[in-house]
């Protein structure tokens, strides 16, 4: 096979980045590792699991694994002292299958962290260069959302594509407590349609979008992908790329795919862009070390792999004395306003406090409460009546805090190697002081909270790493001794090879990175169109 443009990953960078060049009619092939599968495979996937966590609808194929729901342990080698639980997906569209749906912007303040408040590190671009790519993204994917609640991302006047997502009875309970407190709370953007748009349905409040939208109403990379097919990109699934070429020039040459069955082949290109999220991109190129590139390929700097970014989550949740009747709607749709930005990120980390219309699901979802009230002698009809008393008074809170960027934080090669025979991930992570700093500070919020709700034992875990967000480890910057690509994701070394996705970010702040990650696609086909006329005659 062969092509102008070949794109490793079908996800919401790939899927972008096809789209924009395809539409300009550019030769574009685009491999991705896992199956194609159609939603209705999914939901019968998700029903028959007994597992409901946010890989269960999405099956690990030996040919191209990615974690498991209960099995991250066997699918990376830990060896830090937090364990990471980071989770994507391989598959026809990526890991937005199983996304929250948040449709944030990073705020400016996000992009000069260092400049702002003397901690973490400064992007090298800003929210100004990025506007009109968060633009066209938010017009691509369509976002419900109240203009008057941004988030601290400025709109100039920009209108949002639909009316926010309502909020639910939940949240107006938890909200007039914050009122009392002096505190506020807000809806949030979604990527997900609060009226019919793009011929996708409406939200209709199933509460299962982590791990599956069953109708289509949030969006997925999926929905993008297809559009790059109907511009006659080529996509090619099951088609795990294992090894990176790069010839005397410094150039890629071509990669190498491996099939189902075992069987390999080469691929050539041009240009190519690696858009396969920020574990497997890192292994990738660390996999392809060769003569010319004896620490892996973009990695003169030692940079891949390393400043690994997630978020820390810290949950609450109580038995309120009054119904407040979760598990109803999207599984968050509105989140405390404060503590996401200000002075004191100088000194420990923003925190993102959602309201969990999921209650307490992870915590004590109802088979365990049956259980529990089984052992109490509560049967029959009045087990019914129970559980759905205590179901009805569930509130859980969740709070996510930004980490800082330190290269000890990283993905390497194991000595093991994965049911395709490629070396395993090998993940360091250790939280800082500043990230338990901000969490503990959550904490003590939502236990006013609660209190103000008529909870005095409310219950709480220990921080742990996200589920949802990896970023990190091909990052982007000016100077080629620390980091991968440039601002306009070209690898230092290699100027054929671009890196998409979290992966480049240089921080992960409580702004979700997904349509970031859109926005910086859009942005590099406009590089790569102008680099392609520039080799041609």
């Amino acid at each position: 096979m062969r092509a102008d443009i070949v794109i490793v990953g079908s996800g919401v960078a790939g899927a972008h980045l096809a789209r924009s060049l395809a539409e300009r009619g550019h030769d574009v092939l685009v491999l991705e590792a896992g199956p194609r599968r159609s939603r209705a495979d999914n939901l019968a996937t998700f029903y028959a699991n007994p597992v409901k966590g946010p890989q269960a609808p999405y099956p690990s194929m030996d040919y191209a694994p990615h974690p498991e729901d209960g099995g991250y342990d066997d699918f990376y080698v830990q060896a830090g002292s937090d364990p990471f639980i980071g989770a994507y997906l391989r598959l026809f569209g990526g890991t937005t299958w199983h996304w929250t749906g948040f449709a944030d912007r990073l705020r400016p303040a996000d992009f000069r962290m260092k400049s702002a408040y003397g901690v973490g590190e400064d992007w090298p671009i800003d929210y100004d260069l990025l506007l009109p790519y968060y633009e066209e993204a938010e017009r691509r994917w369509g976002v419900a959302g109240e203009d008057d609640h941004v988030w601290g991302a400025p709109r100039g006047g920009v209108p949002y594509q639909m009316p926010p997502i309502p909020r639910s009875y939940m949240d107006m309970q938890v909200t007039a407590a914050l009122e009392r407190m002096g505190l506020h709370s807000a809806p949030f953007s979604h990527a997900r349609n609060s009226v019919i748009h793009d011929a996708r349905p409406a939200c209709c409040g199933n509460n299962t979008c982590v791990p599956i939208c069953p109708i289509g109403a949030k969006y997925d990379a999926s929905v993008d992908a297809m559009k790059a097919e109907d511009a006659d990109a080529r996509f090619v699934t099951e088609a795990l790329v294992t090894f990176i070429e790069i010839g005397d020039d410094g150039l890629v040459n071509r990669v190498r795919l491996r099939r189902p069955d075992g069987s390999t082949e080469w691929v050539e290109g041009s240009i190519f862009a690696l858009c396969c999220h920020a574990i497997e991109n890192p292994r990738l190129l660390l996999n392809s070390a060769q003569e010319g590139a004896p620490d892996g390929v973009a990695n003169g700097s030692d940079a891949v792999g390393r400043y690994l970014l997630t978020q820390a989550n810290q949950d609450s949740w109580g038995l309120l004395p009054d119904p407040v009747f979760p598990y109803r709607g999207p599984q968050q749709t509105a989140g405390l306003v404060e503590m996401r930005d200000g002075a004191f990120r100088a000194e420990r980390a923003a925190i993102g406090t959602s309201f969990m219309n999921s209650g307490w699901s992870g915590n004590s979802d109802a088979t365990s409460l049956a259980k529990d009230l089984i052992d109490q002698g509560i049967v029959g009809q009045a087990l019914a009546q129970a559980i759905n008393d205590r179901v009805s008074r569930h509130l859980r809170l969740n709070s996510s805090a930004e980490v800082l960027a330190r290269p000890e934080n990283r993905v390497e090669l194991a000595d093991e190697t994965d049911s395709a025979g490629i070396p395993k991930p090998k993940v360091t992570f250790s939280m800082d002081d500043y990230t338990r700093s901000g969490l503990a500070e959550g904490l003590a919020i939502n236990r006013r909270i609660f209190e103000e709700l008529g909870v005095d034992d409310m219950q709480s875990n220990d921080p742990y790493l996200s589920n949802a967000i990896i970023g990190g480890t091909a990052r982007m910057g000016t100077d080629p001794r620390h980091s991968v690509v440039d601002t306009d994701l070209v690898a230092h070394q290699h100027r054929n090879l671009y890196i998409l996705g979290t992966s480049a970010h240089v921080s992960a702040p409580v702004n979700a990175p997904s349509l970031t990650v859109a926005a910086l696609a859009i942005r590099a086909a406009g590089h790569i169109e102008t680099a392609l006329r520039s080799a041609r005659p």
